[in-house]
């Protein structure tokens, strides 16, 4: 006979789970009603848990939310250094493998509200604030160095300091994604593949 009862999970995978249904409570409960009015007691009752579980995983709702944006920043790092890698010294293949990133870059509305309350927490909050703007350096480093490659690859001098072209790639990027969610403005992918295509056209050739 073969048995159907649920599988025990193991130690690891229990508090891996625990961090994850304490990560998308804190998401929906931080878009919905702010940074400061989502309660880490709210928190963990959304996710069914007590506030005592909450603080076994995470110290504070800023360190939670932190861990959130590192795990998301270095995935989406990882995934479009990978796609560059995959194509090789063939620059052609390198802008599609990028642009196809860019097209699926988006957010929904609640993720919008999300970065919105994460960025302007950022700015009210000293500690915050630090965490958060010293990984979006580490971000604009990764994003600089990939263009460094890519116009090393097309054989072109950067129109200016790639680390200050990432971050302007960057701020558009999270600001176009956010109207879009919540306006319906211009595609944030649409708009950075334009973007993205115009720092290459415009580039002078070594």
């Amino acid at each position: 006979m073969t048995d159907h009862s649920p599988q025990r999970l193991t130690r690891e995978e229990s508090q891996e789970q625990t961090r994850r249904r304490l990560i998308e409570a804190a998401c929906k409960q931080v878009a919905e009603r702010g940074f400061a009015a989502a309660s880490v007691r709210d928190i963990a009752r959304a996710a069914g848990y007590t506030q005592g579980a909450f603080y076994s995983n995470f110290s504070s709702k800023e360190d939670l939310l932190l861990d959130l944006l590192r795990q998301h920043k270095e995935q989406e790092a990882s995934h479009i250094l990978g796609a560059i890698d995959a194509a090789g010294d063939d620059f052609s293949a390198a802008l599609q493998a990028l642009e196809r990133w860019a097209r699926s870059f988006g957010m929904d509305a609640e993720q919008a509200m999300l970065a919105t309350e994460l960025h302007l927490h950022a700015a009210r909050n000293a500690a915050f604030g630090k965490a958060y703007a010293a990984l979006m350096a580490e971000q604009r480093k990764a994003y600089a160095a990939l263009l460094t490659r890519l116009f090393s690859l097309a054989g072109q001098t950067p129109p200016a300091p790639t680390l200050e072209l990432a971050g302007n790639l960057m701020t558009l990027a999270r600001s176009l994604a956010i109207d879009h969610a919540l306006y319906g403005g211009t595609a944030a992918g649409k708009a950075l593949v334009r973007t993205i295509r115009s720092l290459f056209s415009a580039a002078p050739v070594r």
